[in-house]
């Protein structure tokens, strides 16, 4: 099983309920119709195609990469409070 490296792009509309349109470019993940966005995985390397591809969407305001994949998710820190440590400076 060959596993393909996907990208998070944001896609912001003038109307939240033509998002089932998208499908078809990638896979929904999140729909907020409140706010008139979704978010959907697409492949990396279809990503400028497919970019431009809905970007010319007539429905379709702006369409950015999500900063997800460039964010720190490794929260761990050498010099972390354990939890025996909190209670110790409790008791202090």
């Amino acid at each position: 099983m060959d596993i393909t490296s996907r990208q998070e792009i944001i896609v912001w509309l003038s109307n939240g309920h033509l998002s089932k349109k998208l499908r078809r470019f990638g896979t929904v993940i999140y729909v907020s119709f409140k706010m008139k966005y979704l978010i959907m995985y697409v492949n990396s390397d279809q990503l400028t195609e497919k970019i431009t591809q809905i970007s010319k969407l007539s429905f379709v305001k702006k369409v950015e990469i999500s900063p997800r994949q460039d964010l720190k998710t490794d929260y761990h820190e050498d010099n972390a409070y354990e939890p025996t440590d909190i209670k110790q400076m409790e008791e202090n």
